[in-house]
């Protein structure tokens, strides 16, 4: 479990840059890209949560 939680924390960290830079070259929207970056927020905390589990 905590390999899937520090994969998940990964991806959410990879998450929100991308979706910076897309709202800043023009491909998506705002409220798109904020969407976007909430997405990676969720996945960064349950990989949080994944990772502080007790278990192998």
């Amino acid at each position: 479990m905590r390999s899937l939680g520090r994969i998940l924390q990964t991806v959410g960290l990879m998450i929100l840059p991308f979706a910076i830079v897309s709202e800043l070259v023009g491909e998506i929207g705002l409220g798109r890209s904020m969407l976007i970056a909430l997405g990676g927020m969720i996945f960064f905390q349950v990989g949080v949560a994944l990772q502080q589990t007790k278990g192998s």
